[in-house]
């Protein structure tokens, strides 16, 4: 902003013409006071020689009537002896010299000064009796003129005469009267003063106010604040009203500056393109947004039309809707596909708006631009995801379910199709033993095969309905239902065929199996959901006949399922209502001696009665209720221990499941550490099947409970997959005889079972439980091969309550507390 210079500023102008104002002032002071000295003189020259005048009429009265009129020249010689008077001189009324002091001078300036009288104006003086008496500045002398009569006689006509006398006034200023100084001094003075209070306060009220406010405006303009001026808001004139809507407009300016400063930066930070573009649509403006999303520069985009941009993908309608919504001045919004500087195609979601100035005016368009490029992108792989299994990438349960809804509009009472599903056996063991990833392996290669078979060779739906469950619809739409059954038999043959073939996993050759349900539907089923459930529940019956084999549909599978879903839940009830009961089966050696008891669990139902393990167990053991279940178990068998003498043992059945658990370890020390008793006395039982699995952390989790003084035994010996390299790594102290073995030994093969299975127990050096002893012969056939051998069964004595087995064994009843 341009400066102020020296002479252009306010106190400089105000200072100026006062100063000169003052000079004019005592300029005038002084014209005034030589001019009244002036008037004063000439007042007093014309008042002496008007005294003078007087004087000499009487003199020339007294003269004429003496009649020594000889003694004018003598007379007017007194006149001539004033040292101011030039001339004197008696004239009559023509001008005519009567009488003059030096007679010879009459020819010369008394003449010529005579000539120069107005002869009208000496005969008005001569026909007056006043003495007139003129200042003539040209001359720089005063003309006195008196009338001077002359009369002889009474008789005789008065003749009038003229005194003329030319007194010179010459007004130098050394002639004048002393000045007085000290009131000169005192009025200089005083007209300082007054000449100061009037610049200060012209400078106080008018000059600094109007200085700061200049100063406050120029340094706003280049600085955009004003710090180093402070506005002179306090007055109470105008400046003061000035300044406070100065400050009120700067504040409001700051202000507007501050909002236009938060959109310019929320308009340069803004992750959306950002274009202005004017009527023409020219660009005039991009922010570093629409650089980084185009790869333009803004000086490559500005001045050129934004269709540049333009991919060609585009819909024409897209365009035709935004030029008229823009024409009409309303906002646009809709996708575009444009082109990077790259080439890179990118869609983006604009809004356009015309901008409009003060008067409603359209002068420019605004676009906002979202780069949504990755959002469709990640819409459609949401889309995918929610259609589609992540690791299989077969459509999922809801595409499946969508499927099969279109395929029930198509089908009608007489028209038939098939829903095979297949659920692989055993591979959550698979997924414990060696982790997901090696599990992922086997599921991604079956996947594949199924949809080998199911969409190549027969042109079927394939889609996994989640883990190891995988479905294929077979619509061929047949009108023969036993035709479309055996299609269906034969085709989950194939495909149980194929998941039989080995898979090599990391180096690793693993054979897995699966079991497949078939459902056939036609137009009277509801729901994509029925046929999916009444599929799964023929899966679970081929699951439940032993896997690797197929099942189709019937409505008793149903009852089955319904039966199932019941014990499930009341059994879940009845963990933390109350209704399970503690039971113990004695152990007792050859001699009848009671050495422990196993552990065994009953349901009493409110309504039902007594539920068989039998039922409620292998429910529990295929979900997690299993767990809780044993934790139950184990806690009061604990309790039921601590009520036993020593060395009493108690064994409790551990389900494969339970023991798998991360926290089974930690889990039983609490319950000891609860209970407080001797763990020495407690025995696991665990079956052969928990062998076939990850046998480090079975051996490192029994040697674990070990070093708390637990016992292990392999129940149900004999029909699993144990092997002799198996019991040499496992920390066992008995072998547990399955009660098949034992009911049969009557039979000469079975006999041979039994007395190999005493041999590996005496090369182990193990304890031998034999369980379900019935009869005496049983029992001697057993001590005969063993005398060490524990007897268990019902020959012995029934599993029953805790405060049975008390009163049995020790004479009192003694329930758990």
């Amino acid at each position: 902003m341009k400066t102020i210079r020296w002479w252009q500023r306010l106190s400089v102008q105000i200072t100026v013409p006062l100063l000169c104002a003052m000079l004019l002032v005592i300029a005038g002071l002084a014209y005034f006071m030589i001019s009244a000295q002036q008037q004063a003189a000439l007042r007093t020259a014309k008042l002496e020689l008007g005294s003078s005048i007087v004087v000499v009429q009487g003199a020339f009265n007294r003269m004429y009537t003496s009649d020594r009129k000889i003694a004018i020249p003598e007379l007017l010689s007194e006149i001539h002896v004033h040292p101011n008077v030039m001339n004197a001189a008696l004239v009559d009324r023509f001008g005519g010299i009567v009488a003059a002091y030096e007679p010879n001078v009459l020819s010369g300036e008394l003449s010529g000064f005579l000539a120069e009288l107005d002869k009208d104006y000496l005969t008005e003086v001569a026909n007056s009796t006043k003495t007139i008496v003129k200042y003539h500045p040209e001359h720089a002398h005063v003309i006195a003129v008196a009338p001077i009569i002359e009369s002889t006689s009474i008789h005789q006509r008065a003749q009038r005469n003229l005194l003329v006398v030319e007194y010179r006034h010459e007004p130098n200023w050394y002639r004048f009267e002393p000045v007085p100084w000290q009131q000169l001094s005192l009025l200089l003075l005083l007209f300082l003063a007054v000449f100061y209070v009037l610049w200060w306060a012209l400078r106080r009220w008018v000059a600094r106010p109007a200085d700061q406010l200049a100063h406050a405006v120029m340094e706003f303009g280049s600085h955009g604040q004003v710090t180093s001026t402070v506005l002179p808001t306090q007055l109470p004139n105008e400046f003061g009203v000035l300044a406070r809507n100065i400050e009120l407009a700067l504040q409001e300016r700051r202000a507007r500056e501050a909002t236009l400063r938060k959109l310019s930066a929320a308009v340069e930070q803004a992750s959306e393109s950002i274009m202005i573009t004017d009527l023409k649509g020219e660009v005039e403006y991009v922010n570093p947004a629409f650089e980084k999303n185009t790869g333009y520069s803004a000086h490559e985009v500005v001045g050129k039309n934004p269709r540049f941009l333009a991919s060609g993908r585009t819909p024409r309608q897209n365009y035709q809707a935004l030029w008229q919504r823009l024409s009409e001045g309303e906002t646009w919004q809709g996708e575009l596909y444009n082109l990077r500087k790259d080439g890179v195609e990118f869609r983006e979601w604009a809004t356009i708006s015309p901008l409009r100035d003060e008067q409603g005016k359209v002068t420019h368009y605004l676009a906002s631009k979202l780069n949504i490029t990755q959002r469709v992108e990640d819409e459609a792989r949401i889309e995918h995801l929610a259609y589609y299994d992540k690791l299989t990438e077969l459509p999922n349960r809801l595409s499946c379910n969508d499927y099969l809804t279109r395929m029930l509009q198509r089908l009608d009472e007489q028209t038939f199709a098939a829903v095979v599903l297949f659920d692989l056996d055993g591979i959550q063991r698979i997924n414990d033993v060696r982790g997901f990833e090696f599990g992922d392996v086997i599921l991604t290669t079956v996947a594949e095969r199924i949809r080998t078979l199911g969409t190549i060779h027969r042109q079927g739906f394939v889609a996994n309905l989640g883990g190891d469950l995988f479905a294929v619809v077979l619509d061929a739409e047949q009108q023969d239902a036993q035709v479309v059954l055996e299609d269906a038999r034969a085709f989950a043959k194939q495909v149980l065929l194929a998941i039989n073939e080995t898979i090599v996993v990391r180096d690793e050759y693993v054979s897995i199996s699966a079991s497949a349900g078939i459902v056939i539907c036609s137009g009277q089923v509801d729901s994509a959901d029925a046929i999916i459930r009444h599929a799964e529940t023929a899966v679970h019956t081929a699951k439940d006949a032993g896997g690797n084999q197929t099942a189709v549909y019937d409505a008793s599978y149903s009852l089955e399922l319904e039966k199932r879903y019941d014990i499930e839940r009341e059994l879940r009830r009845a963990l933390t209502e109350g209704g399970l009961q503690l039971y113990l089966q004695p152990q007792v050696d050859r001699q009848q001696r009671l050495f422990g008891a196993e552990v065994l669990v009953r349901w009493q139902h409110h309504e039902r009665g007594m539920i068989s393990p039998a039922d409620f167990i292998p429910v529990a053991e295929q979900t997690d209720l299993i767990v809780d279940l044993g934790k139950w178990i184990m806690q009061h068998a604990f309790e039921a221990l601590a009520q036993l003498p020593e060395p009493l043992v108690l064994a409790i059945n551990i389900s494969p499941r339970q023991f798998r658990k991360y926290d089974f370890v930690s889990c039983v020390e609490r319950l000891l550490a609860d209970s407080g008793v001797d763990p020495h006395r407690l025995i696991f039982e665990v079956t052969e099947n928990l062998l076939v699995e990850d046998v480090n952390d079975v051996v490192r989790k029994m040697l674990a409970l070990q070093k708390l003084g637990i016992q292990f035994s392999i129940d149900d010996f004999g029909t699993g997959y144990s092997s002799l390299s198996y019991l040499r790594k496992l920390p066992l102290q008995e072998i547990k005889i399955d009660k098949s073995f034992v009911q049969a030994v009557d039979d000469d093969e079975q006999r041979a079972i039994v007395d190999s299975i005493f041999a590996i127990a005496r090369h182990l050096n193990l304890r031998l439980v034999a369980e379900g002893v019935e009869t005496q012969a049983q029992l001697d056939y057993l001590v005969k091969a063993d005398p060490a051998v524990v007897l268990q069964g019902f020959y012995i004595a029934k599993p029953m309550p805790i405060d049975a087995f008390l009163a049995r064994y020790f004479g009192a009843e003694k329930p758990l507390q």
